[in-house]
């Protein structure tokens, strides 16, 4: 079972419960763990889905919305979030990337679309995505959630020539080319939906509408938010009726989000030459929107205290014990970890060894050996337990729990590990 988020940018090298024996755990839990039900998400668009910033470098680690609803889910339980985004992308170029993933075909760049106007970067990372048509297919069989931003690439012409005109002849451009814009928007969108409902049968679809590329202030700005709307009431038009004939589409309402807010939210704008991606702030608020499509509420660890490193959350429920850290290793006290796994929990005083079990998994774990057993096998440990200055033991947290076969997902923004069974 994949444990990782595959980002199309960079990929997430570290976290701050792995540990020596993480391989070996891996295959243990695989054999044990392959029926557990698993929560997929599907991320396909452009660089809103990538999770893309101004100044990112290929070593960059996004943060996106797609990262932010992988972790909404893993509060509800084990997840896992493929993320197909590509820098530049339209909805012909996304259509064209889902009829490769239709047919197992292999694809290149140009085969989406003409990047030629963007750098090698940009051309490199489509590329690397465009090849991944296969197993594109396959995650869609198996997805419960596609999540999609794709349009504002489409519309981005229009917005770039008004930039160059005064405000009368930008509004003379919106009035002439909107409508035509749109209707050929939502006939590609058409076409991706039908396919997206044909590689992702049993998947719910979550789509966003498009936020404003402008401040609040400019001059355009009623005329821009008004075609922005119109967008919005037509995408919703769309969904009413594909419920009608049994696909699964939601509008995630970006747009009310962003309002009066694009400041904030975004590095905008086209018209003064800056970036119109959203901020962090505006990554975040566009989960929100996603995750009230999917969930009753969307969901953050509280507040930590004072010399807390990070928060714990097991099967959705946060803990209040507080974890420790030593040599980037996540400890917790064992009887603390037990009620919290709904373990079994044996001590022996004189060899001073803890054995936890649950479901026919079985635990030992001894305070300063450097081995341990899971059902059986023994396993190097490169941080052994030990006992605190406040009188308890404590033993590794990701260990225990991987071996009585618990999904560990350490998410290194929110601070947080989550724990699965």
């Amino acid at each position: 079972m994949r444990q990782k988020v595959k980002l199309l940018i960079a990929t997430v090298t570290a976290a701050i419960i792995g540990l020596s024996c993480m391989n070996v755990l891996g295959t243990v839990e695989k054999a044990a763990a392959a029926d557990k039900d698993v929560y997929r998400i599907v991320a396909l668009g452009d660089s809103l889905t990538v999770g893309y910033e101004p100044k990112m470098t290929e070593a960059s680690v996004p943060y996106g919305y797609a990262d932010r609803m992988y972790e909404q889910a893993l509060f509800h339980g084990r997840a896992e979030l493929e993320n197909y985004g590509v820098l530049g992308l339209t909805t012909p170029g996304l259509n064209n990337l889902l009829q490769g993933a239709a047919g197992g075909r292999p694809l290149k760049a140009a085969d989406l679309q003409d990047f030629t106007s963007f750098d090698t970067r940009v051309i490199k990372q489509a590329d690397a995505v465009a090849a991944r048509t296969p197993e594109i297919s396959a995650e869609l069989r198996e997805a419960d959630l596609v999540v999609v931003t794709i349009g504002g690439n489409d519309f981005a012409d229009v917005i770039k020539s008004m930039s160059n005109q005064s405000i009368e002849d930008a509004r003379k451009t919106l009035a002439d080319s909107f409508e035509t814009r749109l209707n050929k928007y939502t006939a590609d969108l058409d076409i991706m939906i039908r396919l997206l409902n044909q590689l992702a049968p049993d998947a719910q679809i979550v789509m966003a509408d498009q936020y404003l590329p402008l401040w609040d202030t400019h001059a355009l700005y009623p005329e821009l938010k008004s075609a922005v709307d119109k967008l919005s009431a037509q995408l919703d038009r769309m969904a009413a009726d594909y419920i009608k004939e049994n696909i699964r589409l939601k509008v995630a309402h970006v747009s009310e989000k962003f309002v009066n807010k694009e400041t904030e939210y975004t590095y905008i704008t086209l018209f003064d030459g800056n970036d119109i991606h959203p901020k962090q702030a505006g990554y975040e608020a566009m989960a929100e929107a996603f995750a009230a499509a999917v969930w009753p509420e969307y969901r953050k660890p509280s507040a930590k205290a004072a010399g807390v490193p990070l928060s714990v959350i097991v099967n959705g429920n946060e803990l209040a014990s507080k974890p420790t850290v030593v040599k980037n290793t996540t400890f917790l006290a064992l009887r603390d970890l037990a009620n919290a796994v709904n373990a079994d929990l044996k001590w022996t005083q004189k060899t001073k060894t803890a054995v936890f079990s649950k479901n026919g998994m079985l635990v030992t774990v001894t305070i300063a050996a450097k081995t341990m057993t899971v059902n059986g096998i023994t396993l190097p440990v490169e941080t052994p337990a030990y006992a605190g200055k406040d009188g308890k033991t404590y033993v590794p947290l990701s260990l225990i729990t991987k071996g009585l076969d618990y999904q560990v997902v350490y998410r290194a923004k929110l601070q947080t590990a989550f724990i699965n069974p």
